[in-house]
This record gives structure tokens, sequence and C-alpha cells, in this order.
């Protein structure tokens, strides 16, 4: 035990030694010199890879500098600044001490440069041009590893935002050439199958069924026949937003607490997904107290007139944010800039009450010092003040300004119409700004297309929306301008028209047009050549009147038929096709009345469009025919859930012959049936008719051909659904028909008729196809034409 303490005594010892030793050994001058006590002696870059390197640049960048003393840490930044050019795949640095001289070494592999175009193999799904364009690598490009990686990272992305999960890429970089530093680089892909959502699974929803979800995120069940034309690809921005619908309806529903997980997919088998959305309701809430907090300005009693909800509703988000804004515009259309209302919500879960607290931050008054246009380069500034509901002097009206907005915008020369106020040198007045972004007015469409009444037809149309008459270029003076032709089988369309909607700097609008029209009927052509020119000024309420003289010559022509007919309602009474007037000039005013509060005149899905009109021709305006013509058509447009509308069109309408016109001529008369009429029917085949019987060898036939009436009386209601963008379904009944004589009406000879069709809502060009099964006809002689085609919208 003794001997082996003193062993371990004595290695103790020695190892102090050692360390003491090296302690006090001095230090290597060349150790000492590495160790920033001198100066740096010389700077030499070393090239590690193909190509030249240039000296000059890497020299320029680095702080480094000969005579200098050596810092470790600047040169660490000199390696990163060299990186961070961009040039080369790497840059290391190190240091060289011989016989008490530095030498700082700073040794560089510079990047290949592409010499072709990235070669590709597997890309199947994108084109080759495209993968390029998202590599964004030319010829002459700086490339390594690290240039692939992130930008093949972008093409991977590209797949798998259409569905292509599980693609794969890999690359080679093969050096061309050492001394220029040239490399050929393939890119390989593996895509893979391309996935499709096949479904949605909804998990934690008890209020709302899955069915009312999936409609709102875009996808029909499966025993829905348009599960074929389902989303089939969802980006993740789709898939936010389907959250935030689905979200909103919760709100909507009083279920303030809801929680909507982000969407996530699941994959079903090799070829499908499944969205997965997981919904936390939490209970239904009921509006409980509601308070006002921060009104000084005005009487509390009078800002609770603008709260329609009452203790008990549903706390419905939109509701109570429509309310918000009810109190927020008490105050902006009193001038009161800036007023902000915030909605406050205290949930108490226990007894599902909302308690309600409007805090209100109250602006202060500002009158309108100056009303500013800008980003108008054609329209000319006095075409939108002409438009605006405000004035300089004016209060600052926000309701009003927010109205001046959209009217400005619906003139249909914006892409955007913005407001906002402006402070001055003056505390309480303020500029106000509208910012306008403009968009190209002027339309050129020609092509061709396809009706059940005109058949085969082509046609092109030249407007100009926003036309000056005045100006050269004429554009920027808000005035209208078409030129319209249309050419098929049947008929012959040729309008030239214009309007000015502020005639004399007024609220009147003044058109003319000139047109001819050419129609061919199974028994006689009718060619229309006039012009006319109207006046209309608008009303309060969406109301509008309108005055219009119309100068125009019929001719009737290619009569095919001489026989006699017999009414087939009047057996006694005989008709001649070719007894009816070949020429006729007539002279009429128009005057209509019409209400239009829709939201939009194309394709609207709410409000009512309401037109009563009479018409006097001949008489006191001269030329041939003395008749009056009155009429009134409605149309009633009722939003329902999800975007399903439901509406309701009647048409009522009477012509008679006066003084010197005894009997109407054939092409004054009143026709329906087919087209956007009677659907089911052969187009103008409902109402009255002539027939002739024709006795030979081989029997006895009947002709018989319509001939229109005096009266006519009809109404439409249709279904209409949404599928996808642009697309509706819709289902419809139709009853209706033409009576012989004036205010005559006979309920039990209406023909009627049901079907479905399909609306396709391609701007300019909007496609309807109707199948119409007829339910009950007029008479017997009626014919049957179940399929309707039209290109238009309705007006």
């Amino acid at each position: 035990m003794k001997r082996a303490v003193v062993i371990c005594w004595g290695v103790l010892l020695l190892c102090l030694g050692v360390a003491v030793g090296a302690e006090e050994a001095p230090a290597h001058p060349a150790a000492t010199a590495a160790e920033g006590a001198g100066a740096v002696s010389a700077i030499q870059i070393r090239n590690l890879g193909a190509g030249k390197i240039d000296e000059g640049f890497v020299r320029t960048r680095i702080a480094s500098k000969q005579g200098a003393p050596l810092d470790r840490q600047a040169v660490s930044k000199d390696v990163k600044t060299l990186l961070e050019t961009g040039r080369f795949s790497s840059v290391d640095a190190s240091v060289d001490v011989s016989n008490g001289a530095i030498v700082l070494v700073f040794s560089v592999r510079g990047k290949l440069r592409l010499q072709d175009p990235v070669a590709m193999e597997g890309v199947t799904h994108f084109r080759e041009s495209k993968i390029r364009d998202m590599l964004d690598l030319l010829v002459g490009d700086l490339v390594d590893d690290q240039v692939m990686g992130v930008r093949v990272q972008k093409v991977l992305e590209e797949y798998r935002a259409d569905y292509y999960l599980d693609a794969q890429a890999s690359w080679q970089i093969e050096q061309k050439d050492a001394a220029t530093g040239l490399a050929a680089v393939t890119l390989k892909i593996d895509e893979g199958t391309r996935a499709v959502v096949k479904g949605v699974r909804f998990v934690g929803n008890e209020h709302f069924s899955d069915s009312t979800l999936r409609r709102v995120v875009k996808q029909p069940s499966h025993w829905n026949p348009m599960w074929l034309l389902r989303k089939k690809r969802y980006p993740a921005d789709d898939l936010e937003t389907a959250r935030l619908d689905i979200l909103d309806l919760y709100a909507n529903d009083g279920y303030l607490d809801a929680v909507v997980e982000i969407p996530v997919l699941e994959k079903i088998g090799a070829k499908g997904l499944r969205i997965v959305v997981s919904i936390q309701e939490g209970k239904p809430y009921k509006i409980g107290t509601i308070a006002l907090s921060g009104v000084t300005l005005f009487k509390e009693e009078n800002l609770r007139k603008e709260i329609k909800i009452e203790a008990g509703d549903v706390a419905s988000a939109k509701v109570i944010d429509a309310t918000a804004q009810a109190v927020r515009d008490y105050y902006g259309g009193r001038g009161y800039v800036n007023t902000t209302v915030r909605p406050v919500k205290e949930t108490v879960a226990a007894t599902g009450i909302a308690n309600l607290t409007f805090s209100v931050t109250e602006g202060a008054l500002a009158h309108i010092r100056n009303v500013v246009i800008q980003g108008n380069t054609r329209t000319r500034d006095k075409v939108i003040r002409r438009e605006l509901l405000v004035y300089p002097g004016d209060i600052y009206n926000e309701v009003k300004i927010r109205r001046s907005e959209r009217i400005v915008y619906n003139l249909g020369f914006f892409d955007s119409v913005r407001s906002a106020p402006v402070d001055t040198s003056v505390a309480d007045e303020r500029d106000l700004v509208f910012q306008v972004e403009e968009k190209p007015t002027g339309n050129i469409m020609m092509g061709a297309g396809f009706s059940s009444v005109d058949n085969l037809m082509v046609f092109l149309d030249l407007m100009q929306a926003n036309f000056d008459i005045a100006a050269w270029p004429p554009t920027g003076g808000g005035q209208k301008l078409r030129l319209h032709t249309q050419v098929s089988s049947k008929r012959k369309d040729y309008e030239l028209s214009f309007t000015e909607p502020w005639f004399l700097d007024r609220k009147l609008s003044l058109g003319f047009d000139v047109y001819r029209r050419e129609s061919s009927y199974s028994d006689y052509d009718v060619t229309r050549t006039g012009g006319s020119v109207g006046l209309g000024k608008s009303l309060p309420g969406a109301n509008r009147l309108d005055f219009r003289y119309r100068l125009e010559r019929s001719e009737l022509g290619d009569i095919s038929d001489s026989n006699e007919y017999f009414y087939v309602d009047s057996p006694h009474d005989p008709y001649y096709f070719n007894n009816e007037p070949r020429k006729l000039t007539e002279s009429s005013l128009t005057v209509s009345l019409t209400h239009d509060d829709r939201d939009n005149p194309f394709i609207p899905s709410r409000g009512n469009r309401t037109s009563a009109f009479a018409t006097l021709t001949g008489g006191p305006l001269g030329f041939d025919t003395d008749m009056y013509d009155l009429g009134l058509t409605a149309i009633q447009y009722v939003p329902l859930w999800f975007h399903h509308v439901f509406s309701v069109r009647t048409r009522w309408e009477v012509v008679d012959g006066y003084g010197s016109t005894d009997e109407l001529p054939i092409d004054d008369r009143l026709f329906i049936g087919g087209g956007r009429t009677i659907r089911g029917y052969h187009y103008r085949d409902v109402g009255p008719k002539v027939e002739r019987t024709v006795s030979d060898a081989t029997g006895t036939t009947t002709y018989h051909k319509p001939v229109g009436g005096q009266t006519l009386g009809m109404a439409s209601a249709e279904y209409l659904v949404p599928v996808v963008s642009k697309i509706r379904l819709a289902g419809f009944y139709d009853i209706g028909n033409v009576w012989r004589d004036p205010y005559q009406v006979d309920l039990g000879s209406l023909a009627s008729s049901a079907g479905v069709g399909v609306r396709f809502d391609i701007p300019m060009f909007p496609i309807r196809i109707d199948y119409a099964w007829p339910i009950q006809k007029d008479n017997e002689l009626t014919r049957e034409d179940e399929w309707v085609f039209w290109i238009g919208y309705d007006f």
C-alpha cells in the first residue's frame, strides 16, 4: 500500500512539472504573428475550381488589407461578403506564417456557368418551357447545387399546388470546360400520380349538417349529379377561404365562440384526397342587454333608433356589424369624420347571452373644401363630378360619399373608385379626394352563335361606353356609341345608336338610333327601316321617365300563300295573307315609366324591375297607321340560401287601332311562344291561328298558321341554382296566351309548360339552354318545340 501511494505522488509531481514547463516556455514568433501581433504581409487569392477568377473583384470586396494588422473577425466578415456576392460556391480563409511573414490566403471556388438551357427528363404535366420559366436560369447564369436547390423547390411547389403531392426532383451538374467554367445541367423529375379531392369530411359539427357545410365549400354530395363538376383542386388560399366562410356561417347564426381549424388534406388510396375540417361549435348566443358608450354629441335615444336589434334576438355577427355601421352612418351622415363604432360582445357561456356595448369614438365635424379627382387620364373631370352627390362647402357626409363612389363605379369606366379625406390648414375642413383607376371602355366583339329562333348566326358589335363626339381621340366624354350587326338565316339586324347621358349638362339622357331589321317567317318577310330619338330623366327612388319618337318604314314581302284561310276560333271569318298592306310608314311616340332597383342589370340576384309604357302611332303624328299600344312588364328577384335565386316575371300588353285603321297589320300584332316567352312551343305559335282544309283523292289535310292577336298576358317563374363559377341550373314554369281582340282574356285557354335549363354566364356572351315539357296547350294546333337555345341577357 505504501509503495502504491509513493508511485501516485511521483506521477502527480511529474504532471505538474510538465504543465509548469509548458507555461514558462517562450512563444514561437510565427505563432505570435498569427494571433494578430503582426501585420499582413500579403493577400493571396487561390482558385480551387474551374474557370478564371477575377482577383480584382475579390480584393475590392474584402476589408482586409496588406500592411494592416491581422483581424480574424474582419476576415470572417470578408468570407461572408464574398459568399453573398453569389459568384462563389465556397470561400475559405487561412493564414500562412513563414519566417515572420503573415500571408492571408482566400481560397475560392467559383460557380459554373450554364452552357445550354437546362435539359429535362420526366416532365409531362407542365411544358418544359414553363419549368424553365420557374427555374429562371438562362444560358450564362451562375449555377451550383445551392442555386439548383432553391430553384427546384419552386418547381416542386408548383407541382404540389397542382396536386402532384409525391413529386420529386434531382439534378446533375456536369462540368464541360474547365478553362471557361461552363457546365450542363440536367433536371430529372418524378412527377408521381396526380391526386384529386374526392370528398370533404367535417368533424365536430352538430348545428349545421354536412350537406350545408359542403355547399359552403362548394362540394356537392355524391348523390348530386353535379358531383361530376365538383371542384377537384383546392389551393391553400381556397382552403383558407372555405375555413373563413364556415366560420362566418356559424358566427352569423349566433355561434360567436365557434372555432374552425385550418382544413387539412388526407390521402385516400393512391390518387385520392379528402379535405378534413375540424369544428368546435361552442354554444349559440342570444342578445342580452344593448348599451351605448362614448356618446356626447347627440341624444342617446336618437342613436338607439338606428339599432334595429332587440334583446332575445340571435346574436348574429353579421347583424351586429350592420348595426354598428348604422350607428357610424348616423355620425358620418352629419359630417363627423373618422367616427368609429366598435361592438363589444360580453358573452356568458353558461346562459348563452351576449351583452352588447357599442363603443363610440366620436369624430370631428368637417366640411368639404375642395373635391379633387385623381387617376383619370382619359375621362374628363366633369364626367365624374356631375355624378357626385356632394359639393364643396357641404358637410363631409360619408353616407353620400359612399353612394357617390358606387355611382361613379357603376358608370363602367373604372376598375376601382376610392375616396378619402385629406387634412387642410383649416381644422374643420377637408379636401375630398376621389382616386379612380381607369379601365378600357371600348369593346369589339365578333363571333358566331346559335339560337332556336335564328339558327346559326354571326354577329359584330363595336362599342365605346366612354365616347366623346366632340374630341379626338373620341373618348372620355361619358357618351355611349354602339354599332351592332347580326346576320342569320332568318334575320339580319343593323343598328347604330348614340346616347348622351347629360344633355345640356343636365341629368337628361338624349339618344338616337338608326336601324334596319329584316325578319324571315314561314309565310312572309318583314323589313323595318327607321330611326328614333329619345329623351329620358332619372326620378327619385330608382325610377326613370322616358319619351321616344320613332319613324319607321315597314315592308311586307315574299308572301308565299294567297289561299283563303279561316280563323280557328271563328270559322266564318276569312283571312288572306296577301291582303296585308305591303308598305307602311309609321310615326309613333312612346312614354315609359321604369322602376329598377336590381343589384345587377345582367345577372341580378335581388330587386325589381317594372316598366309601364304607352305608345301612340299615327293620328296627330301622321302617316299610314293609327294605333296605340299599352303594356306593363315586371320581374322580381328574391335571393334565397346559398346564392339560390327565385324570380317571377309577368307581362301584359294590348294593341288596338283607331281612326282610319280598322284591322292591325300582321307585323304590328302580338305573338307569343318559344324563345323567352312560353317555352316548349314553336316560336310565335301560341295564340290566334287561321286554317284551311284541302281535300283530294288521298284524303283531307288541314293547314294552320299563327296570325297574332291584340291582347297578351303571360307569367313565368324560375328557380336558379349556382353550380360552379359562371354556370347555373334552372327550373321554370311558363304560362300565358295571346287573344285575338283587344282587352280579351280567356283564362281557360292558357298555354303552360315547365322545364329545366342551364345558364352559362360568359361575360358579353351568355348562353341559355332550356328543355321544356308542354303541360297545357291553348289549342290542339299549337306545335311543340322542347328545346330553346338563346344568347343574351335578360333585361
